[in-house]
């Protein structure tokens, strides 16, 4: 039960930082996604050791930092796009699914289309890739890079 509770914390937090406020109104909202995901999920059917939920929570820490800091560059990037201060070519990025389990896959997705510039378009599980619209898609290979070094560095601690 305890699991369970921690992965309803964790994924109202993210919730709530992606919005930048608390109001009573935004963390019942959460409440009820955290809750629905997790039953759509069924991450509290996965028995994994007790010390890899501690783990988690440990690297949760320095992967909200992370995604927060690619949110902020990537909004200053993006503003730079709109004002006309940088060029860019919008286009279809692929990006292999790799290592990442169901819930990598969901979270990989989720993050990268809550940073500014980037939206998931689909997932070709037969490929075994991942395809976004990226607003700069001049150099397909540095998006993905930055793809898998945040993955391998932050999230693969806290959602693999």
């Amino acid at each position: 039960m305890s699991r369970v509770l921690l992965w309803f914390v964790l994924l109202t937090a993210v919730w709530l930082m992606a919005l930048g406020q608390v109001s009573v109104g935004d963390l019942l909202i959460g409440l009820i996604l955290s809750a629905t995901l997790l039953w759509m999920f069924r991450v509290v059917r996965s028995n994994g050791p007790s010390d890899d939920m501690g783990r988690r929570v440990l690297w949760f820490g320095p992967f909200a930092v992370a995604a927060l800091r690619k949110i902020v560059i990537a909004t200053w990037d993006v503003s730079a796009i709109v004002l006309d201060r940088r060029a860019a070519s919008p286009g279809y990025v692929e990006v292999a699914v790799g290592v990442r389990t169901t819930n990598g896959i969901i979270v990989t997705t989720w993050l990268t289309t809550l940073i500014p510039g980037s939206a998931m378009v689909e997932i070709d599980e037969e490929r075994g890739v991942m395809i976004f619209h990226v607003l700069d898609a001049a150099d397909p290979d540095a998006f993905r890079s930055s793809l898998d070094r945040f993955y391998e560095r932050y999230q693969r601690h806290v959602f693999p």
